[in-house]
């Protein structure tokens, strides 16, 4: 097949033909570059079919990978130089998954390429709960696989319903997901998409949608996970916590939720602030994290006994684990808020893990009140130490301002308490 194909790049000055699929057999794909752009923009191939990239324009033809100039969504996905016209380049995908490029030396124009294997379809990814299913499926008919603008659209949409948007964590990684799914890696973030505005997607539902674009990447990509760091090194500084955040997503849906196998992929970035930030994330998806999502029939951990795991980790796994550790209670005991204080105040923790363990917490009830009275988490601490309050809303505070609760709006929150109102204040007054 090869060699047929290259006696079709030597006499393509002759032959001429844009019906190429007559020729060759197994069956190619052929995406014709004219002056206009690539035609067609948006494909669909099975895993292992040759894609003809023909220059039937009048400039020079550079086919590469997103983003422009990088091209390192996909670095192997590179012509390495510019085709004159009449030339032609011919790549193989051997992964599944979205890839969008562009022409480097017209980088207006621009494409993607969905590759499939029919043999091995990937389980949709569905973490909205019921009540917004509706709602989702109303921002998911917003994204038109032909225009990544509609991201932007999308993403205005949503935020400028401020009630949606500080409750929609969970909606948004299926936003993630299916952007990634139509846009890939740089166009699903906006970052580098010089066509579009420049949507910090970092705030998008708490980081929740950028989350979301990173599962689905690892999960087509599975080899990430040797050289996590990469993922993110090339978006901006300020981003990149939450980048690598969600990282720890991906690992774990990489591993198959093999909690190990993701902390020590973790481990290989350089920097001790984003090792932690993974870290988060591998424990937040093994205690609450669907199985079926990520291909295990475990989850990892003792329903009976949450705090279990934590114990055994490692001194600098220890807090993140505890922070997420309240989910494994409440996997079990639905709303039982009041309850899972208590787990977190067990005399059998260090103050410093029941303190991790009521920042946790914190998130929880920020999460849960948002659309409904914050101010009834304040019975839920009535009887803890100041030092415990102040964990408590720490993250309360910190994961509203997250979700882009206004700070004037969390003054009075903090005023309104019967008790802890100095508390409240102070750890405002100390939130970045």
């Amino acid at each position: 097949m090869y060699y047929l194909i290259w006696l079709l790049v030597s006499f393509f000055p002759l032959i001429q033909s844009t019906n190429l699929t007559d020729i060759i057999d197994p069956p190619i794909h052929n995406i014709i570059y004219t002056n206009s752009g690539y035609n067609s923009d948006f494909i669909e191939v099975s895993i292992g079919v040759p894609i003809l990239f023909w220059n039937q324009s009048d400039f020079p033809m550079w086919t590469a990978s997103d983003p422009h100039p990088l091209h390192t969504d996909f670095s192997s996905f590179d012509a390495r130089r510019a085709y004159a016209p009449g030339g032609l380049f011919v790549y193989v995908f051997k992964t599944t998954g979205t890839y969008a490029y562009h022409n480097h030396e017209k980088s207006n124009h621009r494409g993607i390429i969905r590759v499939i294997d029919p043999s091995r379809p990937f389980i949709p990814i569905d973490k909205t709960k019921e009540s917004l299913k509706k709602t989702r499926d109303k921002f998911l008919a917003m994204l038109d696989p032909h225009d990544d603008t509609s991201i932007s659209h999308m993403i205005r949409t949503l935020e400028s319903d401020t009630r949606l948007s500080r409750n929609c964590h969970d909606m948004s990684h299926d936003l993630g997901h299916r952007a990634y799914e139509l846009f890939w890696f740089s166009r699903a973030m906006t970052w580098s998409n010089g066509n579009i505005e420049n949507t910090s997607v970092d705030d998008v539902c708490a980081g929740w949608y950028m989350h979301g674009i990173l599962e689905e990447l690892f999960l087509h990509h599975p080899e990430l996970q040797k050289n996590p760091e990469t993922v993110c090194s090339n978006i901006p500084e300020k981003h990149q916590g939450s980048c690598y955040h969600g990282v720890g997503h991906g690992v774990m849906f990489s591993n198959k939720r093999d909690v190990e196998k993701s902390l020590l992929a973790c481990r290989t970035m350089s920097n001790n602030i984003f090792v932690y930030r993974c870290f988060e994330w591998v424990w937040m998806e093994m205690f609450w994290g669907d199985i079926g999502h990520a291909g295990s029939n475990s989850l990892g951990w003792s329903i009976d006994d949450p705090f279990a795991r934590c114990k055994i980790a490692k001194n600098d796994e220890k807090p993140t684990c505890y922070l997420y550790a309240h989910l494994g209670y409440l996997r079990s005991h639905i709303w039982d808020f009041t309850g899972v204080v208590k787990f977190c105040t067990k005399s059998d923790i260090s103050s410093q893990d029941s303190e991790f363990c009521l920042k946790g917490i914190g998130i929880t009830m920020m999460k849960h009140f948002t659309s409904h009275h914050l101010e009834k988490s304040e019975s839920l601490v009535k009887n803890l130490s100041t030092s415990q309050k102040s964990a408590y809303y720490e993250w309360i505070i910190g994961y509203a301002i997250l979700s882009s609760v206004p700070r004037v709006d969390l003054n009075t929150f903090c005023s309104d308490l019967r008790v802890d109102t100095p508390v409240c204040l102070k750890v405002l007054k100390n939130a970045k």
